[in-house]
């Protein structure tokens, strides 16, 4: 049996080598961005507004049910935009090419088929959709009304997911054999918001970009069984459930995932896949700010990568759909493709709800009890 030093020497021989150049950044259009408009202007388009901002795109009008948001959105970002009162107005803007439709689930479907409808390509918010077979649907439409629809899954293209998908895809650490993944932080802040009403909001709303970067990480393989547990921790504020482990089995390799959104000291994201010939280490106190390790046979390399996930993230998943548009193909984030993402969701919560093993791809659609409590908290 090998000493414990044994390990340690191992370890200390491995050799510092280069990093790939991996094309991990947001791609970019050859030609002139077409212009876009926003639907919904709550709190998280400012981060898709400042990642547009930045990239050089031009938002030409918004709209929002409340106007006083969009005209708070308009005037620091873009000043020359048009805000519009019904979005029916900006759907009829023949100057728009793209939406971006950032409005809560319940209203998002009927606006993406009426932006389909409109001919305009589509930047849907995420989660997608609560059913399946909706969510074909609106695929189907934009392929027969010839417009490219795609999912504002942004986790894709932070800097730390993007390089590891790119290196998984390049074939450096070979066939993924696991996937661990620890997030540690503080969620109570939604206590006073809408969120704190949706039983599943962490499986739901958050850990939605790790099933859909472990679908990413997994190239199209398919996943057998996923079990899922979730709990409502000690002296957590929030209501719904904070902790949870979601364990995904393939037939020849396995994903685990932690969450524990009560963390209110240290926090971290953590996530380690380990191939056939290699492995990917990304660490770091938060979601944006991550250190990656790549360790192969022929030693180990530290990418410098450039940005975070906020906004790059943001930026990342309208890019990608322009650069789609510019070049007539669907955009990686595809409707089709992250519905593979939510069919692990989906399956997740119906486990956590019966407290057994669910068959993956079983469950395809949210039930009305995991979208909301039956009353409102008092």
């Amino acid at each position: 049996m090998a000493e414990q030093s044994d390990y340690a020497g191992t370890a200390a021989e491995i050799q510092t080598i280069e990093a790939p150049q991996l094309d991990y950044l947001p791609p970019r259009m050859k030609g002139t961005p077409p212009k876009i408009g926003l639907i919904g202007c709550g709190g998280i388009t400012e981060q898709h507004l400042i990642a547009y901002r930045d990239a050089g795109y031009d938002v030409v009008a918004m709209s929002d049910k409340k106007i006083e948001r969009a005209q708070g959105r308009r005037d620091e970002f873009f000043p020359n935009a048009k805000v519009y009162e019904k979005y029916a107005d900006l759907l009829a803007d023949p100057r728009i090419v793209v939406v971006d439709i950032a409005t809560h689930p319940a209203e998002r479907a009927p606006l993406i088929r009426q932006a389909i409808l409109a001919g305009k390509h589509v930047l849907s918010q995420k989660p997608f959709v609560v059913d399946l077979k909706l969510g074909k649907e609106l695929a189907d439409l934009a392929d027969k009304q010839g417009v490219k629809l795609a999912v504002n899954q942004n986790g894709r293209w932070a800097p730390h997911v993007s390089y590891m998908r790119q290196a998984i895809n390049a074939g450096l650490i070979g066939d993924v054999t696991s996937i661990t993944t620890t997030v540690a932080w503080n969620h109570n802040w939604t206590k006073d918001t809408p969120f704190n009403n949706i039983p599943h909001l962490l499986l739901y709303d958050f850990a939605i970009h790790w099933f859909d970067m472990a679908n990413c990480y997994m190239t199209g393989r398919k996943a057998e069984r996923i079990y899922a547990a979730t709990r409502n921790l000690i002296g957590q504020e929030a209501r719904p459930d904070l902790g949870g482990a979601i364990t995904i089995e393939y037939p020849d390799a396995l994903v685990s995932m932690h969450f524990d959104a009560n963390t209110r000291h240290g926090p971290r994201d953590e996530t380690l896949i380990v191939g056939t010939k290699g492995a990917l280490h990304s660490q770091g106190p938060d979601l944006t700010n991550q250190t990656l390790t790549l360790t192969t046979e022929q030693g180990q390399a530290f990418p410098d990568l450039q940005g975070a996930w906020f906004s790059a993230g943001f930026d990342g998943t309208m890019s990608e759909l322009l650069v789609a548009i510019e070049e007539d193909r669907q955009p990686s984030n595809n409707p089709r493709h992250n519905m593979d993402s939510l069919a692990l969701a989906f399956a997740a919560m119906d486990s956590a709800q019966k407290g057994q093993p669910v068959t993956a791809g079983s469950v395809t659609q949210m039930h009305d009890d995991w979208l909301a409590y039956p009353e409102s908290p008092a």
